[in-house]
């Protein structure tokens, strides 16, 4: 249940940003074309005619740069903990796999401890890590518990090839996990996001003067340059809050397979 609830709140939380982007967006170019159309003020503006058209192209290079590097840095990161996920899943197998294959180890509970870890990262850790910025204890417990028993079993089987591929195995399961819980939410500094809002609304203002003489393509262009800069802003503020929770969310579904077969073995 809680999880469920996590998630709604994730994802009424970027419904509710993009929201609030796209209105804020849309008053702008109202603004703008209302004022560059009204009769009132319409010889005044008139008067600019010419100056800022040459220019069209800075703001939106400059936009379209600006969007390009902040998207990549964090679409970088959310690869990086995607694949964490997947190198701490490998791992988890792997140590079952192994336990499962070696004689020696089939008496004890190495997998078990394995299936229960990824069991708890899923049930306990997840929404933790998305709601409170920490791991769980629970989780952290399980995971000392596997290390203990993977290191117990790596040293009853004498240095040879199995026990160098279980230290291995546990060693991806290290190395995912550290990785998985330093990228719990992506910090962007409020800079960057005023530096795009305002290339933005440099778009929309050029736009504007570049169609000084013609109201109706004004509206239109307008249009289409409004959906052009939130098509990529919206892209990007979907990426800000935790990467395990929301729209665009990092599956636990490689940890799922070893819960139902932990179930299995239960039953």
């Amino acid at each position: 249940m809680g999880k469920y609830a996590m998630q709604n709140i994730a994802d009424t939380y970027e419904f509710l940003m993009i929201l609030t982007i796209v209105f804020f967006f849309i008053a702008v170019a109202s603004v703008i074309t209302w004022i560059f159309i009204r009769p009132a003020g319409r010889a005044t503006i008139l008067s600019f005619e010419g100056i800022v058209g040459p220019f069209f192209g800075l703001p939106a290079v400059l936009f379209s740069l600006t969007a390009a590097l902040m998207a990549t840095s964090l679409w970088e990161n959310y690869n990086m903990a995607n694949k964490s996920v997947r190198t701490e899943s490998q791992g988890i197998g792997s140590i079952i796999d192994l336990a499962s294959a070696i004689p020696s180890l089939q008496g004890t509970n190495l997998a078990l401890y394995a299936q229960q870890y990824a069991k708890s990262v899923v049930e306990d850790e997840w929404e933790t890590l998305s709601s409170q910025g920490k791991p769980s204890p629970i989780t952290k417990q399980r995971y000392e518990t596997l290390r203990q028993a993977t290191y117990n079993a790596v040293d009853s089987l004498a240095n040879n090839a199995e026990s160098k591929a279980l230290m291995s195995a546990m060693q991806l399961v290290s190395n995912g996990r550290m990785t998985r819980l330093a990228f719990v939410s992506f910090d962007v500094h409020p800079v960057r996001w005023y530096a795009i809002i305002v290339l933005a609304i440099l778009v929309q203002l050029v736009v504007a003067f570049v169609h000084l003489t013609k109201p109706k393509a004004m509206v239109t262009a307008m249009v289409i340059a409004t959906v052009t800069v939130l098509v990529p802003i919206c892209t990007i503020a979907l990426t800000l809050s935790s990467p395990y929770l929301g729209v665009i969310a990092i599956s636990n579904n490689p940890f799922l397979h070893f819960i139902r077969f932990l179930h299995i073995f239960k039953s």
